[in-house]
């Protein structure tokens, strides 16, 4: 017994020396909600406060300090839903959004509904205005195909991983017939099992779906579809405090909130080539008391 338990030490030894955390930060559904709230959903006759965007920068901004002290991976995310949609449907507003997340260095964005309600012309103008790496794998368009990327693959400390995009099969019932004349739709789950297969070819060790799909269609996407690893879910307006591990092939999902009320943390514990030994993922309230304005981006976005 005491043979066994000293192999095991120094197995667990072995395994430590050569582990990679890495901790992936996500939002979903700003909706151009970026200013100082009160939660009256925890409290509403003393609700705290929401920090919004500034807050949201803080946390990034400190959780990246620590990675990079501590030779971690930190990587931030969003699904989708983050622009200003008129009431016309007739124009979107990418140059706020462009500001905020270059600012937090988003690693990726995928784009929503909200982003191409407006049509062609405003989702190449996000594409040349935004500063960071765009996706959405599901929607073409006729006489353009795909404006943005369909995926992504990072590769980090030695790590590959693959990142793809989708948006609602539902897009019929969300935009008008002039932008649905200008586009094609490909069905969620054969999109993704597309894609999977091409950054199963590409060597990814770790696949990542940003969604804006919704959390049924997400249940059901993860059990569909084998080898996607974490889907970060969006769309609808409830959130899941705590992730979940799906049965027929353990994908780990969680869904965030929406409207910068909080964003999704998801810590993995990996080996020296990506395979994950454990993980975490909650859901982290945007209190002002504990995510202090980043000052600096506040100034940004009122000049």
């Amino acid at each position: 017994m005491k043979k066994i338990a000293i192999i095991m030490l120094m197995i667990s030894l072995f395994l430590c020396l050569f582990a990679k955390k890495i901790v992936i930060y996500h939002t979903n559904d700003i909706k151009n909600v970026l200013g100082r709230r009160n939660a009256t959903f925890i409290n509403p006759d003393f609700p705290p406060v929401l920090g919004g965007i500034n807050s949201l920068s803080t946390a990034v901004k400190w959780e990246r300090e620590k990675a990079i002290k501590n030779n971690d991976i930190f990587l931030l995310f969003d699904s989708g839903n983050f622009a200003y949609k008129s009431v016309n449907n007739d124009s979107v507003d990418f140059s706020v959004p462009s500001l905020y997340f270059k600012h937090l260095k988003y690693d990726i964005v995928n784009l929503g509904l909200d982003e191409i309600s407006a049509g062609k012309e405003f989702v190449k103008k996000a594409k040349e205005r935004m500063s960071v790496p765009i996706i959405l794998g599901n929607i073409s368009y006729k006489d353009a195909g795909y404006l943005t990327d369909r995926y992504k693959i990072l590769e980090v400390q030695g790590i590959k991983i693959g990142v793809f995009g989708l948006t609602s099969e539902y897009a019929g019932f969300n935009l008008t017939e002039n932008v649905l004349s200008q586009i094609i739709v490909q069905r969620e789950i054969t999109a993704a099992k597309e894609l999977v297969e091409v950054m199963k070819a590409n060597r990814c060790k770790i696949i990542i779906a940003l969604t804006s799909t919704g959390y049924e269609h997400d249940l059901i996407l993860a059990d569909e579809v084998e080898g996607i690893d974490i889907i970060l879910s969006g769309n609808e307006g409830s959130g899941m405090r705590k992730s979940v591990e799906t049965p027929v092939n353990h994908t780990i999902l969680i869904k965030g909130y929406g409207e910068l009320s909080s964003f999704e943390k998801i810590t993995l514990e990996t080996d020296d080539i990506g395979n994950i030994l454990s993980y975490e993922g909650v859901s982290v309230t945007l209190f002002e008391e504990s995510f202090p304005w980043d000052k600096e981006l506040n100034e940004k976005l009122n000049n």
